[in-house]
């Protein structure tokens, strides 16, 4: 699978001295993190936090799991899941529970990225934090893809609010479309013996099967941070009043962004 070579591309170069420091990460982490909270899929890659700070480990596999479906990952990296469900659903998790939600390179994978961050507010107490990691788009290997707008974010969440799963099918076809097409080739060219799909035939079978199991491996919206800041002041005017940005902050070179929320507890008049 793609995600697999992706896995063992990134899991590589982590630690070389080629991959950029992430030291952004931990400043802002030991900046605004307390208490007891979640990081999602950290995978092999949590977050380092304060000390008396508590984390629990939410993904959709077990660790045994996902050593077996990251062949290319150190198996002693890799963290054991605390709890196992829909990350971007968190739907195990009591309202107003959590001091902080960590989601690194997670949101970009959401085909609903607004739902999802409706979903980690809900699971914020008051002054809850939210520690969101993206990748540059234009640095990544998403470069040459549309950059997502807040209108396109919106219209995904009110198309499944509606329930009209066909027009937000198809629109997650698009994306997949992409990441086949830009994504792969762009990543294929650091990675020599990763997978390309060369004829329409190869790229259309599986783009179908990416759609057909509705598969979280693509990277389905791509930001910059002018697109960011442009997104969530939108997402907080129209849909969650009650969360303030706080900071964007460039983070490894300039190949990711990490972006810090607070949920202030009332809804803003």
């Amino acid at each position: 699978m793609i995600v697999n070579t992706i896995a063992r591309w990134t899991g590589s170069i982590a630690e070389s001295v080629l991959f950029p420091s992430r030291s952004a990460r931990k400043r802002l982490a030991f900046c605004y993190l307390r208490g007891a909270g979640l990081e999602i899929g950290a995978l092999q890659h949590p977050l380092e936090v304060p000390a008396g700070v508590t984390v629990t480990y939410v993904d959709y596999a077990s660790r045994e799991e996902n050593i077996k479906k990251y062949p290319g990952i150190d198996p002693a990296s890799i963290v054991a899941t605390d709890h196992i469900e829909d990350g971007f659903e968190l739907s195990g998790f009591q309202a107003a529970s959590q001091d902080f939600i960590i989601a690194n390179h997670v949101l970009e994978h959401c085909p609903n990225p607004l739902q999802a961050l409706l979903n980690w507010d809900r699971v914020l107490r008051k002054n809850g934090i939210l520690f969101i990691t993206l990748p540059n788009g234009r640095k990544s290997f998403d470069y040459g893809r549309a950059i997502t707008t807040f209108e396109h974010i919106a219209e995904d969440y009110e198309l499944v609010k509606a329930g009209d799963l066909t027009t937000f099918a198809a629109r997650n076809r698009e994306h997949y479309r992409e990441f086949v097409e830009i994504s792969i080739p762009n990543l294929h060219k650091v990675q020599r013996n990763l997978k390309t799909y060369r004829t329409d035939e190869e790229r259309n079978a599986y783009i179908d099967k990416l759609s057909r199991e509705a598969s979280t491996d693509a990277h389905f919206h791509v930001f910059t941070k002018p697109s960011l800041v442009t997104v969530l002041n939108a997402i907080i005017a129209d849909y969650a009043q009650n969360l303030s940005l706080r900071e964007i902050a460039r983070s490894g070179f300039g190949f990711e962004y990490v972006v810090i929320l607070e949920k202030s507890g009332s809804i803003k008049s």
